[in-house]
């Protein structure tokens, strides 16, 4: 076979004049080690020789070099310690666990979570779903009018501004969301059985669609930008708005058939639908009802009720909190804190639970957890024996330093109390369904919930006049985009 012309090339390369060689200039040399803050060699050298006189180093380095930290380090003791053991429960929890696959939806399943065992005590139901793909279509199409909406209103924000840098990056489509706009969803579109909108590939495997939404979304921005500067020297404010909400109402119709293509057609919000169902005593039922009216009538728990109470160290208690430009409903209910110390939720949650109520909360799963178990507990892993140091940050400096937020979002289903009432560790009901964790369960020490659970939601009976008065009248802080609170589950 003759040589290919990639060949030929690499051989002249190779047979390039010395002249040419040697004729180069030199590169100059850089000394490091001159360099004020420099790593340096002999640095290296001293650590180096250091550590090879320390014996349980060696050990160390010689186990995890070859397997997994989190396995090795994981502590016999602790996890005897952390028994799936209550005293205190709810009579009923939701039948199957729920999965939510290769999707963020975690929110929602949380909040259909909690409200099905609400409608399976009120239709005596065995095993029953809430669709949590309904309230992630109709989150995908108002997150895209959403963030439509909030570039008609920046569209003189230059496209390198923080805000608009962060909106483009985060806010297009993202499957993640907090307890305020689950609830806006429910009240805007209501809810409807898993047996009348079923789960899609897309709706549980979540990345393409995203992505294709996300890409689709940035280009209309930038076009709904170029659209408006371009007519903005002859029309008033006013009228430059309405011809751009004008010009969205077209985009609004792509982004509608993307999803109805992808996901299916949902019911709409006011349109009659059959729900067909056994109780478990074999009797067979007939519901026609519309979305709206089975979120208001047929439900059984009312989530416009709620309160989002939340543990931020880095900022004052009994105070409310917004995050700016965090939303997915226009028009809809607004995204607010109530700021207590972390004991008053735990004090909240606990009297929910000899309450029969189920309890929705956000954490940051992963931190000190083994979700592989179903175990979370601050002193699991023993970093120390093996690393002689670990992270000694506490949940305010976490905050502040960007080490932790609010990933995930689940619901408390029972509390184990020492004989003087005080929290011992949390029952955990996830949605990665049965096979992941402990049966679909975790086990949570309360030192865990201390760290790492940042908000729970609770009905309004469950606080007093004095703090329903400061959550519904009281100024309302407003922290910026990229706040740490601003993650969503």
């Amino acid at each position: 076979m003759s040589p290919s012309r990639s060949d030929s090339m690499r051989g002249a390369v190779m047979r390039r004049p010395a002249s040419v060689l040697t004729n180069k200039v030199a590169a100059p040399v850089h000394d490091v080690d001159d360099h004020p803050g420099a790593l340096s060699v002999e640095h290296i050298d001293d650590w180096y020789e250091d550590l090879e006189r320390d014996e349980k180093y060696k050990l160390a380095r010689t186990i995890l070099c070859r397997t997994n930290m989190k396995i090795v380090l994981e502590s016999r003791q602790q996890n005897i310690l952390d028994q799936m053991l209550f005293n205190n429960k709810i009579e009923l929890e939701g039948e199957p666990v729920a999965n939510q696959l290769a999707s963020g939806r975690c929110w929602l399943f949380a909040l259909c979570n909690v409200v099905r065992i609400f409608t399976s005590r009120k239709f005596n139901l065995g095993e029953f779903q809430l669709s949590q793909s309904y309230l992630y279509f109709y989150d995908h199409l108002s997150k895209a009018n959403w963030f439509l909406e909030q570039m008609i209103e920046l569209y003189h924000e230059d496209l390198n501004s923080r805000t608009m840098q962060f909106l483009l990056t985060n806010a297009p489509a993202q499957d993640g969301g907090q307890w305020d706009m689950a609830v806006a969803l429910v009240l805007e579109f209501g809810l409807v059985p898993q047996t009348v909108y079923p789960e899609s590939w897309n709706t549980s495997h979540s990345d393409a669609l995203d992505g294709l939404l996300t890409s689709k979304l940035r280009e209309m921005a930038l076009d709904l930008q170029v659209y408006m500067r371009d007519k903005e020297k002859g029309m008033s404010q006013s009228a430059l708005v309405r011809a751009a909400r004008q010009v969205k109402s077209g985009m609004m119709k792509e982004i509608y058939r993307i999803l109805t293509i992808c996901c299916g057609t949902p019911p709409k919000p006011d349109q009659e639908f059959t729900w067909e169902f056994e109780d478990k005593d074999k009797k067979a039922h007939k519901i026609v009802t519309t979305p709206r009216e089975f979120a208001r009538v047929h439900a059984g728990y009312n989530v416009g009720s709620t309160v989002s109470i939340l543990n931020d160290p880095r900022n004052p208690t009994k105070q409310t909190y917004t995050i700016e430009r965090l939303g997915n409903v226009v028009g809809g209910r607004p995204l607010r804190y109530l700021n207590m110390p972390v004991d008053f939720l735990k004090k909240v949650a606990i009297k929910m639970i000899q309450s029969n109520f189920p309890v929705w909360f956000g954490c940051d799963v992963d931190k000190s957890s083994d979700t592989f178990n179903g175990v979370m507990d601050m002193r699991l892993f023993e970093y120390d024996e093996a690393f002689g140091t670990t992270v000694k940050m506490d949940k305010k400096e976490r905050l502040m330093i960007y080490e932790s937020s609010m990933t995930h979002a689940m619901m408390f289903t029972a509390v184990h109390l020492d004989d003087h009432g005080n929290p011992v560790r949390w029952r955990v009901e996830n949605s990665w369904g049965k096979d992941a964790c402990n049966k679909g369960f975790l086990v949570m020490t309360d030192d865990w919930f201390s760290n790492y659970v940042y908000q729970i939601v609770a009905p309004r009976s469950f606080l007093s006049h004095e703090l329903l008065d400061i959550y519904d009248s009281a100024p309302i802080t407003v922290l910026p985009p990229w706040d740490v609170l601003g993650a969503c589950a």
